[in-house]
Parts: C-alpha cells; sequence; structure tokens
C-alpha cells in the first residue's frame, strides 16, 4: 500500500490504536511462493534494514529476515516456517503479517500467519466468511509484560473498489449486490481495552466500574474515573450492592448487524457499568439536604425582607396619605375654597411665569378701571340701600362684583426691605388675587368672664375648654355653610357671604349664633361636672353686615385676611353686647327682616356708643323672643316703614337688656381702654 507509514498513524491517532498492519490473503498452493519472492525484493519498503539483512548480533530466531518467509510458532512458541494449513478452520489460506506502523518494536511481527493463531483465526474466518468487519477475542500481547487486555479489529480488504452506481441490484436489507469483488487482505487494528474506556466517560465523573465481557466469556474489570482508567483484574470486581444500578451497554461494529442480521457466531461485547463507594462518597451526600435547608432559609428570609419592605412602603403610603389629608385640613381651615383654587394655581404659574411688562402694565390699567366701576356700583348700591322702597329689590337682584387681579403671588416671599420684596416682580404672575365682597355678615363671639377664669386654672384645662368649645363650633359652621374666619384668644370669629354669594347670609349667621349659644351652654355644663368650674362662663355675640376686601396676604406666613370697616363694626357690636346675647347691626336687622324673619328681632333700648363710630342703633336676636315684644307676621313686617317698625319694639325689653349691659360692664370692669384692647 502506498503511503502506508502516514495513512496509519493518522488512523492510529484517531481511534488510540496501539499498532495498525496490512495483512494480505495468499492462498499455500496458489500464490504463497510468489508472494514470498515479491516479500524479499520488496523488504526495503518496510522501513527495517534488519528485516532485510540480519544484524550480526543476534542469533535464531531474532535475527530471521523477510527471505525466511511466512512463519508461525508451534505449541512450544517456536518460530517455524508455516506449513501452510490452520486446524480448524475452513479456509486454507496465509494471512502474514505486511506493511505495520510503527515498525519498531513490530518488526519481527512481519510475515507472522496471523491465521495460525486461534484466537486470531476465528476473527479472521468470520471476515472471509461475511466480508465485514470482526473483532478477535481479548489478547495479551506479546510486548506486554503485566496483564493488557487488547484485542484485533480486521477490516476486510477487496480486490477493487466498484461504486454502487456501477451494481444496481440491491439485497433485502437495502445494501448494494457487489459481484466479482473478493478480500484479498485485511487491515488489522490492535487496541488495548483500557485505552479504549478512556472516552466513555466526562472527565468529572469518578468511581465507576466497568465490567468487559466478551461473547467468549471473558471478563475483566476496570475503574473508571474519567480519562483515568486502572485494570482491576480478571472476572467481575464490582460491588453487589449496586447491582441495582447497573447499565449495560453492547460494543456493536458499525451497521455489521445491519448487514448480515444477528449472527451468533461473531464475537461480540458488553460493557456493564456499576457505581463504587468513591462514587456514592462523591455525590451521595447530606450536603443537599444542608442545600436545600439553605435555599428554604433564604427563601423564607427574601419573602420576610419583602413583606417587610411592602409593610414599610404601606405604612409610609398611609402616613404619606395621612399628612396629606391633615395639610389639606390645614388649608382648608385657613382659605375658602375659591381661594385654595386660585392659591394653587398661583403656585403653577410660579414654574411658569413668563409675563412681560408691557403686559402687566395693561392688566395694571384694567383692574384700576375695574375698580373704580366697582365702587360706582357700590356707592350706587349703599344709595338704593338707603331706602326701604328699594332695598328688597336690591337684596334680591344683588350679584358680587369681584375683583380679579389674575392670580396670586407665587411662594412665599421674604422679609420686605424698604418695604419692597427683593423678589417682588411687576409682572402679571406675581401680583396678589383680592376680592371684594359686598354682601356678607361677620360674627365676633367672646367668651364673658375668661380672663379672670384662665387665671385661675392650669393651661391644660383652658385649653380644654377653647378647643371643646370651639370644636363644637366649627362642627356647626360646617352645618350651618359658615366660613370660620380664625380665632383671637377666646374671640370666635366667622362669617357667611365668602367666598360664594349667600342670599339670606345676615338670617344664616344669626342662626348659627343661635346654635353656638346653645353649645356653649352646653359645653360650660359638661365642663363644670368635670369640676372646671365654668357655669359662671358666658359668651357674647355680634354681628354686622357689609361689603368687605378679602384675599390671601403673603409672606413668611401666608394668611387669608380680611379688611373694612364691616369688620370693626362687627366688632363693636360684641364688645358692647351682653353676655348670653347676640347684637346684631341696623344694617344686619333690615336683612333680617328682608328675609322674613324680623320676629327675631327685639329692639335695643337706646343707643350704644362704640369707639369710632358714635352713637348706633342695635338690636337683640332671639329665636323666640321673651317680654313685650309685639309679635307681627313677616309678611306684614315686609310692608311696614322703619319708623312704624320701630315703634312697635318693647320699652321694657330695652330697658330689660340695658340693664343686663350695665351689671355685664360693671361686673367685667369695661372701659375706653378694655374696648381699645377688644
Amino acid at each position: 500500500l502506498p503511503f502506508f507509514a502516514e495513512m496509519a498513524k493518522d488512523l492510529l491517532k484517531i481511534s488510540n490504536g496501539r499498532a495498525l498492519s496490512f495483512n494480505p490473503i495468499i492462498t499455500q498452493d496458489v500464490n504463497r511462493l510468489e508472494w514470498e519472492a515479491h516479500a524479499t525484493e520488496s523488504a526495503w519498503l518496510l522501513g527495517d534494514k534488519s528485516l532485510i539483512v540480519p544484524p550480526p548480533d543476534l542469533t535464531w530466531p531474532n535475527n530471521r529476515t523477510v527471505s525466511f518467509g511466512i512463519y508461525s510458532r508451534d505449541a512450544d512458541r517456536n518460530v517455524v516456517y508455516d506449513p501452510g494449513f490452520a486446524p480448524g478452520s475452513i479456509h486454507t489460506v496465509l494471512v502474514p503479517v505486511w506493511q505495520i506502523h510503527p515498525i519498531k518494536t513490530n518488526e519481527k511481527a512481519v510475515m507472522f500467519n496471523l491465521h495460525s493463531e486461534k484466537n486470531r483465526q476465528r476473527a479472521l474466518d468470520d471476515m472471509l466468511e461475511y466480508e465485514v468487519p470482526t473483532l478477535t477475542a481479548i489478547l495479551q500481547l506479546v510486548q506486554d509484560s503485566e496483564t493488557r487486555p487488547s484485542s484485533i479489529l480486521f477490516f476486510p480488504v477487496f480486490d477493487n473498489f466498484e461504486t454502487p452506481e456501477d451494481f444496481p441490484v440491491f439485497d433485502n436489507v437495502g445494501m448494494p449486490i457487489v459481484n466479482g469483488t473478493n478480500v484479498v487482505g485485511s487491515i488489522s487494528i490492535v487496541f488495548s481495552w483500557d485505552t479504549l474506556l478512556q472516552r466513555i466517560l466526562p472527565n468529572y465523573i469518578k468511581g465507576m466500574i466497568c465490567v468487559l465481557q466478551s461473547s467468549t466469556g471473558q471478563v475483566y474489570s476496570y475503574s473508571v474515573s474519567g480519562n483515568d482508567v486502572t485494570f482491576l483484574g480478571e472476572g467481575d470486581k464490582h460491588d453487589p450492592k449496586y447491582d441495582k444500578y447497573k447499565e449495560v451497554v453492547q460494543a456493536t461494529l458499525g451497521n455489521t448487524a445491519e448487514q448480515i442480521g444477528q449472527v451468533d457466531y461473531l464475537i461480540t461485547y458488553t460493557l456493564v457499568m456499576y457505581p463504587s463507594q468513591t462514587f456514592e462518597n462523591e455525590y451521595v451526600t447530606n450536603r443537599a439536604g444542608i442545600y436545600t435547608a439553605g435555599v428554604v432559609l433564604i427563601f423564607l428570609c427574601t419573602s420576610a425582607l419583602f413583606l417587610l419592605y411592602d409593610y414599610l412602603v404601606e405604612d409610609r403610603q398611609q402616613k404619606t396619605a395621612r399628612f396629606a389629608r391633615q395639610s389639606a385640613n390645614i388649608v382648608d381651615a385657613m382659605f375658602p375654597a375659591g381661594f385654595r383654587e386660585r392659591l394653587y394655581k398661583s403656585h403653577q404659574n410660579n414654574n411658569n411665569n413668563s409675563g412681560s411688562k408691557a403686559n402687566s402694565r395693561r392688566s395694571s390699567d384694567n383692574d384700576e378701571a375695574t375698580i373704580k366701576a366697582s365702587n360706582r356700583t357700590n356707592g350706587e348700591n349703599r344709595s338704593r340701600s338707603q331706602s326701604p322702597s328699594h332695598r328688597r329689590s336690591s337684596t334680591m337682584g344683588r350679584k358680587i362684583v369681584t375683583l380679579q387681579i389674575d392670580k396670586f403671588m407665587k411662594g412665599t416671599r421674604s422679609a420686605p426691605k424698604d418695604h419692597i420684596p427683593t423678589n417682588y416682580s411687576n409682572g402679571d404672575d406675581d401680583k396678589p388675587i383680592a376680592d371684594l365682597f359686598l354682601d356678607t355678615s361677620i360674627m365676633f363671639a367672646d367668651i364673658v368672664g375668661f380672663t379672670k377664669w384662665s387665671t385661675e386654672r392650669s393651661p391644660n384645662e383652658v385649653f380644654t375648654l377653647l378647643e371643646r368649645l370651639f370644636w363644637e363650633f366649627d362642627e356647626l359652621a360646617a352645618q350651618h355653610n359658615v366660613f370660620k374666619l380664625g380665632t383671637i384668644g377666646d374671640c370666635y370669629i366667622a362669617v357667611t357671604g365668602i367666598p360664594n354669594p349667600i342670599e339670606d347670609h345676615a338670617s344664616l349667621l344669626t342662626q348659627f349664633s343661635f346654635a353656638a349659644r346653645e353649645k356653649v351652654r352646653e359645653v360650660c355644663a359638661q365642663l363644670d361636672a368635670e369640676g372646671l368650674d365654668t357655669l359662671k362662663l358666658d359668651m357674647r355675640f355680634g354681628i354686622h353686615s357689609g361689603a368687605i376686601t378679602a384675599g390671601i396676604l403673603r409672606g413668611t406666613k401666608s394668611r387669608f385676611e380680611l379688611f373694612g370697616d364691616t369688620i370693626n363694626t362687627a366688632s363693636r357690636m360684641e364688645s358692647t353686647s351682653v353676655g348670653g346675647k347676640i347684637q346684631v347691626s341696623a344694617e344686619t336687622a333690615e336683612l333680617i327682616k328682608l328675609d322674613r324673619r324680623g320676629k327675631w328681632l327685639v329692639k335695643r333700648d337706646g343707643m350704644i356708643t362704640a369707639k369710632g363710630k358714635g352713637e348706633l342703633q342695635t338690636y337683640w336676636a332671639e329665636p323666640n323672643p321673651v317680654g313685650s315684644r309685639v309679635s307681627f307676621s313677616d309678611e306684614a313686617i315686609d310692608h311696614l316703614p322703619d319708623d312704624d317698625f320701630n315703634k312697635l319694639e318693647s320699652q321694657e325689653s330695652d330697658r330689660y337688656y340695658q340693664h343686663e349691659y350695665d351689671k355685664q360692664e360693671e361686673k367685667e370692669g369695661l372701659s375706653e381702654s378694655a374696648d381699645e384692647k377688644v
């Protein structure tokens, strides 16, 4: 075979074989002598000079050469010239080793008749009979000093290599029927089973026992740990306690079974795999339970953290929501609804301020014109309201004249410097908003005797009274559509007609005062039962109606403020009132009459003197007035002139109220200085 050494080298590398040889098929009576002559002439192709010329330092049989001819060994393992036949074989052929690689250490195998050895003979006969690759039984090679199970694979070589396309006839299993081909030689590969077993397991698998079984009854055992294979000896060496884990693998040669079917005579091999104690120690461990417990613990901890995180997030959201509600309640209490919306809008506009000075000046001019128009309208309304004949139609047709100076000033201003804030701007978006409300009623309510009582009580008791009382007032304000402006000490201030116009604002605030007075008595009775000695306390009320200016006064602490003479007059109504009484001004009384609730009113005897106002005529308001007051129907009152109505007031009732006021004034020690304090 040309280039035999190169091809053999590559094939051995692929197959992990130990030696590869080409072995021609020679017939004793046909071509033996011709072959031996050819071998002698071509010995130089083998690559070993000792096969041509015997070395002088060697003796027989080690100094034999190719010229000796085809040889075999007798029963005593002596080298003899092969007789040309093999006992027990149906084939009278010789199969000498001719070309072999590697030639070193294998040179004396050249010209050895493989068919003369029993184990090789069976495999060669099968190859010649079925023309398929065959395996020998397990051999012990002469070059191995220690036991090392090996085998030889014989592959047939034919005298021609026609392709299947040249032979369109196929057999019953689909293989082409090739006529005219004969086996003229074989390619044999010598391999050891330990080398082959190096490839059956991944490198990380340790401690497997492989039991190699041949169909001839040979049994050998190996320990396999990845690529490390250790021969354990002849026989089955596995531990029987692992029998239930065995895995069986049949070793076959390509598609031999498909070509010739199942033939009992062919030598086959079976690999039986078992785990060992080493394998168990490596893979059967309690660490799996530990790992599982660790994973479960991590899962539980993670779940606990998520639950805790979810709880904290939920708790924070609830706290934020509560804070937002509290903040909203505070803002609601400080600013009317209409002003709140404008306040929010002003803060939003703070981020998008793009007004120009020219627009600001034009807006200012328009605002001044609006103010002048509003003042003229206000004056005309006041002139008409002075006439009783025109009062009702004016009241029924009243409208709010609203001054809108665009938007609120944005943000919280710095303290003024030279009366001008450092961040003040003349732009439209930086102007405050203030509204003029023509029809409103203001109530001041002050606790009589509070100053003396509070000096004798602890701070907790003082605030217990104020908080409980004013809390009840707040509840009543919500029920009566009354806006709480705020408190100053023990004085409670409320207003109607702001921010939304109310037709009967005077009557509505008077009704609120009735209910508030009852609450004062109820709360004082409750607290007196708790030991606070509050029965001697009472509250006086004062109400006045008229126009006011309202808006949010910006500063470091923004507040909703009311301005105007109406507020001052309402304060005078309260300061000149009597404990347990509700004093209303003539303007408020006129509105109550127009609302057909004139029966509430009792004209106060005589005029009162109010600081900055001079003498004023006022009225007492009672839901069910007592005394000598004359009752009239609402319809009759509506048609009475003011002078006739005043004559109907009870003089005795006036004197009674004046007497009560004088007593209260003496008790309280009211004076000019006290009036200024209020």
